[in-house]
């Protein structure tokens, strides 16, 4: 066995105590942990990153059989995007989504009120949007999404001024396990859109790396701040995809 003192058994020993962190914030979610000193420190944020590497690994090193197996591929959107120019394709799957994906299921999970008038703020925007695309509203004419916009953006930035400072609620410290349990589950479902095959619900068990990061990142909001979920989210998507980057970058040109 490595020595406690060594730095193999040193690094074990700090990884299975960011795990035993991670599984009793898992087991009882709370939308603020107490301060340990340690808070947003890169060190901590790498050492969450690496467990959550060594998982989605042990995951894919089973999925990747079966998804051969079951005839699951990539969708026909996940191709495209992939048939973009290099540069197109780093922004949009290391910047783009990642930010866009945290800011919509993770950054508002703290529950303090300006992070709630956000959420609401995009939630209305979301549901109006689909609205005014309805052909019930198509008579109110091509400015009604910039009349929305605006409208919203006011409501917003008032809700700002009003609630900056609120403090969480007590209704959603109540909920928060429902809430973030939630976000990772929902967030891991819609990926299945990125799979294609005869049967879709084979793909459900290939947005697990999802689902675990949905957890990991949003323990990482919590514990570490608004910004490391979101390097996180970003390092993870540059790894995941580096193979399919590096063959795209070593290609003869055409």
């Amino acid at each position: 066995m490595f020595e406690p003192n060594s730095t193999i058994g040193w690094s074990i020993g700090r990884l299975r105590s960011t795990a035993v962190d991670l599984i009793a914030f898992l087991r009882a979610p709370v939308p603020a942990l107490p301060a340990t000193g340690q808070e947003r420190r890169a060190a901590d944020v790498a050492w969450l990153l690496l467990l959550n590497g060594l998982v989605v690994a042990a995951i894919a090193a089973v999925l990747f059989p079966v998804m051969t197996l079951l005839g699951v591929e990539m969708s026909s959107d996940m191709a495209a995007l992939f048939d973009r120019p290099l540069w197109q394709i780093i922004a949009l799957v290391v910047i783009v989504g990642p930010i866009s994906e945290e800011l919509i299921f993770r950054e508002w999970i703290v529950g303090t009120g300006r992070w709630l008038v956000i959420l609401a703020g995009l939630l209305a925007w979301l549901g109006g949007s689909y609205l005014l695309q309805q052909p019930e509203l198509a008579n109110l004419g091509q400015n009604a999404p910039l009349v929305l916009m605006s409208v919203l953006l006011l409501a917003v930035i008032l809700g700002l001024i009003r609630f900056w400072k609120s403090p969480v609620p007590h209704w959603y410290v109540r909920i928060f396990p429902l809430v973030f349990w939630g976000q990772a589950l929902v967030f891991g479902f819609v990926h299945v859109f990125n799979y294609a095959g005869e049967n879709p619900a084979a793909a459900l068990p290939f947005v697990l790396p999802q689902l675990v990061g949905g957890l990991i990142w949003g323990y990482a909001r919590i514990r570490h701040g608004w910004w490391a979920n979101i390097i996180m989210h970003m390092v993870y998507n540059l790894l995941a995809t580096s193979g399919l980057i590096y063959m795209l970058v070593m290609q003869p040109a055409g």
